[in-house]
């Protein structure tokens, strides 16, 4: 009988360092708001995407034709063509164009991620959630590698939204008696996707420290985050950018 591969959850990204990255697909998650709005930009077929820590960085990129979106704390960084909600990223004219983000988690959660399995054999870097949840759980599947979900919680803590999503993707992983859980931290993020019920958006308002009860256009965001495969696609990281893996 085939060995069962692991599966694992990394609830912050600043303990991505404790895990062993051979053989593994690793998985960013940012459900509020940057691996949604990658997903959501690369479904409207940008050339490549690239994540930047810094501002300065995405400066830069601008400098070099790149249309660049970021944000710190929510808000919409000066000089920048796009902030971080992926409604804004519904754009029939960015097909064709190259893209650069940086935000307050996601993009440093990459940047954790690239750091750390730079040393790592047969691993790769992809974007996970709830918009292309079919694409990523499908593609894990088919492969023959372990899995890592790594959260990006805000900042460094971990937040109830991508714990759910890591949660619902260990469950519907396991069901397919491939994998064995080797953590109390899939459990924990098992637990908290058990507890959320069928209404995720309530649950997360009801729940989060983070979200107030005046949330505006940002709960406009989280609605649209939460909703499943509006964005087919499977963002991988490839030469230092993100593209659609097309199968």
């Amino acid at each position: 009988m085939q060995e069962k591969l692991t599966l694992d959850v990394c609830l912050s990204p600043n303990m991505i360092g404790n895990f062993n990255l051979d053989n593994t697909a690793i998985i960013i998650v940012d459900i509020v708001r940057a691996s949604s709005t990658i997903c959501t930009a690369l479904s409207y077929n940008v050339d490549h995407l690239i994540s930047v820590e810094s501002i300065e960085d995405a400066l830069a990129l601008k400098n070099e034709g790149y249309l660049i979106g970021g944000e710190r704390n929510g808000d919409k960084l000066e000089g920048f063509d796009y902030g971080n909600s992926p409604l804004s990223f519904m754009d029939r004219k960015l097909e064709g164009m190259k893209l650069a983000l940086t935000t307050t988690n996601g993009t440093r959660t990459i940047k954790y991620a690239v750091d750390a399995a730079k040393n790592s054999k047969n691993h790769e870097i992809l974007i996970g959630a709830f918009v292309n949840y079919s694409r990523i759980y499908n593609y894990l599947l088919r492969i023959n590698k372990n899995v890592l979900i790594v959260c990006s919680g805000w900042k460094e803590n971990p937040s109830i939204e991508d714990t759910i999503f890591a949660g619902k993707l260990a469950r519907n992983l396991e069901m397919s008696n491939r994998f064995r859980f080797i953590s109390d931290s899939v459990i924990h993020a098992l637990l908290i996707y058990q507890l959320s019920g069928n209404n995720l958006f309530d649950f997360i308002m009801d729940n989060s420290a983070r979200f107030g009860e005046k949330i505006g256009q940002l709960g406009t965001d989280i609605r649209y985050c939460l909703k499943e495969d509006v964005a087919k696609v499977l963002p991988v990281y490839r030469d230092g950018k993100f593209i659609d893996l097309k199968e």
